[in-house]
């Protein structure tokens, strides 16, 4: 965990010093999302087209890359939730590895004055934290900092941090790596 806090100290420290008890407000869009879309349907880009197939979300121009027997197959697809909100997806596919980076269009949400999506109780966050355990994907364990709350999901072959940063308004990211069986 202090990895993920290390090298991304500046990028937390943009958003402010938090306290998670002071997050309050309305509805709390991003986490329901960042849950269905990157935690549980992030491990693979076929679970990602499955959603788009099943109607959970849409994409626009998913990544097809020229060479599919070069390594890494890399890429990045953007995503729009029911709700509105946009997610990127940035991806490195090798043949018993796949990583993404999946993260929230913060500012297309602020371009947007959806700001209110962005506000969360701490009832909402705390089923954040509920959904991520139930979704049995491993083991969690969680690191509050004053920027945020990091969760480290360690799975059979997935490796998982979520992030949640911000005072006023939130923000997640999730990084995954999952390595594939033979």
């Amino acid at each position: 965990m202090a990895m993920i806090w290390g090298w991304s100290r500046a990028f937390l420290c943009s958003f402010g010093d938090c306290d998670p008890v002071e997050w309050g407000g309305g509805g709390c869009v991003p986490p329901n999302d960042t849950l269905k879309l990157c935690v549980l349907n992030g491990r693979s880009l076929a679970a990602l087209h499955n959603g788009v197939d099943r109607g959970d979300w849409t994409v626009e121009a998913p990544s097809s890359p020229a060479n599919t027997t070069s390594e890494p197959r890399t890429g990045s697809e953007q995503y729009t939730m029911p709700s509105g909100l946009r997610f990127a997806t940035y991806y490195q596919e090798y043949r018993k590895l796949f990583s993404a980076t999946c993260t929230l269009d913060y500012f297309g949400v602020l371009a947007t004055d959806r700001s209110e999506d962005l506000r969360c109780s701490n009832a909402e966050l705390e089923a954040f934290e509920a959904g991520l355990a139930a979704a049995s994907l491993g083991s969690v364990t969680k690191d509050r900092k004053q920027s945020g709350v990091a969760y480290l999901i360690e799975g059979e072959n997935t490796w998982m941090t979520v992030v949640v940063v911000g005072k006023d308004l939130l923000n997640v990211w999730v990084e995954t790596s999952v390595l594939k069986k033979p």
